[in-house]
This record gives structure tokens, sequence and C-alpha cells, in this order.
């Protein structure tokens, strides 16, 4: 039996990405959906693929890898709340259509992660006084020695 083998490089988008981008059905609109960055990929998508196939002698299979690039590049950058959100979502999608390889969605995911949890870290004050075992601010030396 032979059995199939699909690389990282023959990741192909879904035939009509365009769907998803121009849907504009009350639903997608009353949640913000056809405005956000997930959109943006698509149309992305849509336009380097549309832009590469209206060359002469295209091949399927460059206009899909174009489109991909294109896609990748809008993706959101992971800072703000949002943003991080908004690249899940987009790479959530990608993984699903074949714009990127299952490996490549793990490892953008814990990206992903990892931003998320920074945003929820904060530095802590220092902490001063006798009882913190830090050195007495400087008004309270003042204050003792007058």
């Amino acid at each position: 039996m032979a059995s199939t083998v699909v690389s990282a490089t023959t990741a192909i988008a879904p035939a009509k990405p365009a769907a998803i981008a121009g849907s504009g059905t009350a639903a997608d609109t009353r949640d913000g959906f056809a405005k956000g960055a997930l959109t943006s990929c698509v149309r992305a998508w849509t336009h380097a693929y549309k832009r590469l196939a209206q060359e002469e002698c295209p091949q399927e299979y460059q206009c899909q890898k174009a489109g991909n690039r294109a896609f990748l590049k809008a993706m959101p950058l992971l800072c703000g709340h949002k943003n991080i959100c908004d690249f899940i979502a987009c790479i959530n999608y990608a993984s699903m259509t074949g714009i990127v390889t299952r490996d490549e969605a793990a490892h953008d995911s814990v990206n992903a992660r990892v931003a998320l949890a920074a945003l929820g870290l904060k530095s802590k004050p220092q902490a001063t006084g006798a009882k913190s075992g830090a050195k007495p601010a400087a008004d309270s030396l003042r204050n003792a020695e007058g």
C-alpha cells in the first residue's frame, strides 16, 4: 500500500475563501465579524491569489502559495488582548483550511498563549518599611533624626 505524504510546502487554501470575506450576512455584521481581522486575512489571501491568477500561465499551486503568504502577512501582531484573540481566530482558520500545517498552527498557538500570559503579568511594587525587610523610606529616616 502506498501512503500519501503532505509536506508543509503543499498547504492549500480553500477553493472559495472569498465566501467568508464577502458574506455580509446580518449575523456576520451583528457580531462584528465582517470588520474583523479574519476578514482582512481572507481578503488578503483572495487578492494575492487573484492577482497572480491573472498573469500569464500561472499554476494553481503558485497562486495558492501567494495567497497563503498574503494571509499570514495580514495576521494581527501578538500585542494587546484583542489582537491576540484575532490572531488566534486567524491561525485556527488557516489551520482548518490548509493555509498552514497543523505543526505550524500549534507553534503559533503556543506563541499566542505566551502573549496572553504576558498580558496578565504585572510588576509588583517595591515593598518599603521595617516589616518588609527593605530599606526604610527616606522620609522616615529624616523624621527619626530630627
